[in-house]
């Protein structure tokens, strides 16, 4: 297991090793996929507001973030890509669906991939996406498999950073592209109220830690990845926790409902929602940024095998 320096600042590492991780988010999206549908929708993930235009509404933000992603990477037609951490599949659906894509879409989520496998069949796409589950930092996939590796919002789930970079660079094809949006933090100078606000939103997301974007170009070029673009999309996304802080509200008002909820899936559920209005917190108080990110395997790279990286 790779270990992390212990001067690493506090609220930038993880909270937890890896098996626990692993196990908290499996439990966290096999436990709440449905009220994952039923508050977000089929995107689990941010709305993307173009400054100066009307609002779209909250679903076809979502759409549009995606969409965003695409142009910023120049995804091709009929490209093969891998969807890392790809929620219930709707960006590969989507990618399938607009672009001709061939989707390899992973989760460590069961629920997830039946979930999304139906929905890839409902989307008449079920031959072009295929769900697995599977670990996005140790994938079975041969090296140089893809055009595009795809990570909305699952980078942030990753224990470590690099190890997922690496891999990513493994699997693409040289010349391929790496597309990442994730959340990312202000700086790496956080005062300990940040870092106490930080740690709850990693315990009741499931998730591992986060990092200022500019550590991730960093790490792109520590691993070999090249042509590396950043740009921070806060000012685009932040009305996502706005919104979803008003879904939360009446569910949170409804005892017999939480209750319910409770019964069946346990106290974490009631921690959740409860923790909605932490991440709309943590943006108002600038301690939570959206970062995006673009990288290239270089086209004259051969060399970047999991045996040969041992």
């Amino acid at each position: 297991m790779t270990t992390h320096a212990s001067s690493t600042p506090a609220g930038l590492e993880p909270t937890r090793d890896l098996p626990a991780l692993h196990h908290a988010i499996k439990d966290h999206y096999d436990g709440l996929i449905e009220l994952y549908e039923d508050l977000w929708g089929e995107h689990i993930h941010h709305g993307y507001w173009a400054k100066g235009e009307p609002d779209p509404g909250r679903h076809a933000a979502q759409n549009r973030l995606a969409d965003e992603l695409v142009a910023l990477a120049g995804i091709p037609r009929g490209a093969r890509v891998l969807d890392a951490g790809c929620g219930v599949g709707a960006s590969a659906i989507r990618l399938a669906q607009q672009l001709d894509c061939r989707v390899d879409a992973i989760t460590l989520s069961a629920e997830q991939v039946r979930r999304g496998t139906e929905k890839a069949a409902e989307a008449g796409v079920g031959d072009q996406v295929t769900l697995r589950c599977m670990d996005a930092m140790k994938t079975e996939y041969e090296d140089g498999t893809f055009d595009v590796v795809w990570a909305l919002e699952s980078c942030e789930l990753m224990w470590d950073k690099k190890e997922f970079l690496q891999e990513c660079k493994r699997v693409l094809k040289p010349g391929g592209r790496l597309v990442v949006a994730t959340w990312c933090a202000r700086d790496e100078s956080l005062k300990p109220a940040e870092v106490r606000l930080l740690h709850r939103i990693y315990r009741d997301f499931a998730v591992s830690h986060v990092l200022p974007l500019r550590r991730y170009e960093q790490l792109c070029a520590e691993v070999g990845l090249t042509g590396v673009t950043t740009a921070d999309w806060t000012s685009e996304v932040r009305d996502t926790w706005k919104l979803s802080t008003d879904i939360v509200k009446p569910v949170v008002r409804d005892p017999s409902y939480v209750w319910k909820l409770v019964r069946a899936k346990g106290v974490d559920v009631f921690r959740f929602l409860n923790s909605v209005p932490l991440m709309r917190q943590a943006y108002d108080r600038g301690v939570m940024r959206y970062g995006v990110f673009t990288a290239t395997r270089p086209a004259d790279d051969t060399v970047a095998s999991r045996k040969d990286l041992a």
